[in-house]
């Protein structure tokens, strides 16, 4: 069983500073799939959150998806699928800042926009809007979904920040 200290320290080891907590301590690194799946099985909100920074930061996690979704209920099948997406088009929203705090890196694959039924050709804040609107479908929660995305962007863009100012 994959515990909240697990994940908050392997999140803590691959750059992720989203999720305050305590680490275990130990010097254990569990795999990154291990990793995304014990985000989507979650209880806590925040803990599934994390998932759109990890791929923010991580896009080569992007190749455990598919394995990932094949071990998960339903319902975690769905935000997991929502969360990737919008990690995806947050990556195309704001890929100049993202450039800037982390580098070049690989653009995240398009993998759901089909089965979640968003629509080709708008922008990516027209989809992650269209996103928003369809995990609240997918989840039966009236939440403010697009809020939530631009949250989980902007804490970790926060956090990047003040990490480059802390080292220079």
């Amino acid at each position: 069983m994959t515990t909240q200290a697990a994940l908050v320290g392997t999140l803590e080891k691959i750059g992720v500073h989203f999720v305050a907590g305590q680490a275990n301590g130990q010097d254990e690194s569990m795999p990154l799939d291990t990793l995304l799946l014990g985000l989507a099985r979650s209880d806590e909100a925040r803990m599934r959150l994390a998932l759109i920074p990890v791929f923010l930061k991580n896009p080569d996690c992007a190749a455990y998806v598919t394995d990932v979704l094949s071990r998960l209920a339903p319902s975690q099948q769905n935000l997991l699928r929502c969360y990737y997406t919008a990690a995806q088009l947050l990556q195309q929203k704001y890929a100049a800042q993202l450039a800037l705090l982390f580098g070049s890196q690989e653009p995240l694959p398009a993998l759901f926009a089909d089965i979640l039924q968003l629509e080709h050709g708008k922008s990516a804040d027209s989809r992650l809007r269209q996103l928003a609107q369809r995990q609240a479908q997918l989840s039966g929660k009236l939440l403010n979904w697009y809020g939530t995305y631009e949250y989980a962007y902007t804490r970790l863009v926060r956090h990047a920040e003040k990490r480059m100012q802390w080292q220079r």
